[in-house]
């Protein structure tokens, strides 16, 4: 499909929306179709399912968006329509060699959308945003990270549960976190789990409930391989897009 193809699509899709009412929060296929959606981007679509994620987490026209973790934008690229002119997303990484070697391209591959803001910061700073101001924080395949740290063996790390106490501090009351991660066999420790970089779902819950958030929903089966079994390293075994995966939506209590 061209890029002058993939325009004329999504201006059809907004105006067929526009006339037949529909809601808000409803995603429509130019969220996919947006032509300034980066090609490499594109690609990751048939392993990741944006139509059922965006539609599971039903993001509302004027909807602002943290997704951290953002790395090459995909997630920040689909939420850019759904939000519209009047939403924002901020597109969080983390500050360094690496994100400055990739700043310029990154800066004008998300310039087109328009209400992409990046937001870079240093490792472990609080977030630069008001509280109650945000009304989804988007938390993807980056969980791994976060619940394991050898110097706290089995317990949750203080520095991931204090990010946490971020995403809950800056959400507005009701406000969704949605976790999508590689799944971990149960009964995996955190350091088994952290080094296959997967999580196991019932740590997670366990984890995110525990400083504070609502379990909301669950996402069944949209990523499930029966040919993972849940304990290896998925990038070396051949499994990078097609692990079994949980998508989990949170909310911070009114």
């Amino acid at each position: 499909m061209t890029t002058f193809t993939r325009l004329a699509v999504a201006t059809i899709v907004l105006i067929i929306a526009a006339c037949t009412g529909a809601d808000e929060g409803a995603t429509t296929p130019g969220s996919i179709e947006n032509a300034n959606r980066a090609e490499a981007n594109r690609e990751k679509d048939e392993a990741r399912r944006p139509a059922d994620v965006l539609a599971f987490i039903s993001l509302g026209s004027g909807d602002v968006v943290l997704d951290y973790g953002s790395g090459g934008g995909y997630w920040a690229e689909l939420f850019s329509l759904d939000v519209g002119a009047e939403g924002r997303i901020y597109a969080h990484h983390r500050s360094g060699d690496r994100f400055e070697s990739r700043k310029e391209a990154l800066t004008a591959q998300l310039a087109p959308f328009g209400n992409i803001e990046l937001l870079v910061l240093d490792s472990g700073a609080p977030l630069p945003l008001e509280d109650h101001s945000v009304d989804v924080v988007m938390l993807s395949y980056i969980y791994h990270h976060l619940h394991y740290a050898e110097d706290s063996g089995e317990d949750f790390p203080a520095s991931s549960a204090a990010l946490l106490a971020e995403f809950l501090r800056v959400l507005r009351p009701g406000g969704t976190f949605v976790v999508i991660e590689h799944v971990a066999i149960d009964g995996s420790t955190r350091a088994e789990s952290a080094g296959w970089h997967r999580t196991p779902p019932d740590t997670a819950q366990a984890d995110i409930t525990g400083v504070g958030f609502e379990f909301a929903d669950e996402a069944p089966d949209l990523f499930k391989n029966p040919d993972d079994d849940l304990m290896n390293i998925w990038f070396e075994t051949g499994l990078s897009g097609k692990t079994t995966t949980f998508v989990h939506k949170y909310r911070k209590p009114n």
